[in-house]
């Protein structure tokens, strides 16, 4: 079965989101729960604040699949909508038929750590 993902509505203002890191190749086989992608949503253009509105998230899997095509890179910029990826539930299956439904995805937030704090990861 053919499945796909496009970026999805994480926050009613987002309009595009960052992508930060790419957890899976092309042709991996992902368990239910595998992290996927890493991005970042930034409303600094929409929401004045003391301290920017950014925030980091990661998107994970909860379906069994293989990634068959991946649209993005880290990097980019992607708006709302937009398609990721495309997963089957078998490793060879063809990729000309029409998908079947989006692939089952988690979010989470992530904190990322600040600048100056002890054991700064950036």
């Amino acid at each position: 079965m053919l499945l796909t993902l496009a970026l999805p509505r994480i926050n009613e203002y987002m309009t595009s989101a960052r992508i930060e890191v790419v957890h899976a190749d092309v042709g991996a086989a992902l368990v239910t729960g595998a992290k996927f992608i890493d991005l970042t949503i930034d409303l600094s253009a929409i929401a004045e604040q003391d301290c920017p509105p950014v925030s980091h998230f990661r998107l994970a899997v909860r379906d069994r699949v293989w990634l068959r095509r991946l649209q993005v890179a880290r990097g980019d910029m992607i708006e709302v909508g937009v398609p990721i990826a495309w997963f089957t539930t078998d490793a060879d299956e063809p990729l000309d038929v029409a998908p079947s439904r989006s692939v089952r995805i988690a979010i989470a937030g992530i904190l990322a750590p600040a600048e100056g704090w002890p054991g700064e990861s950036r």
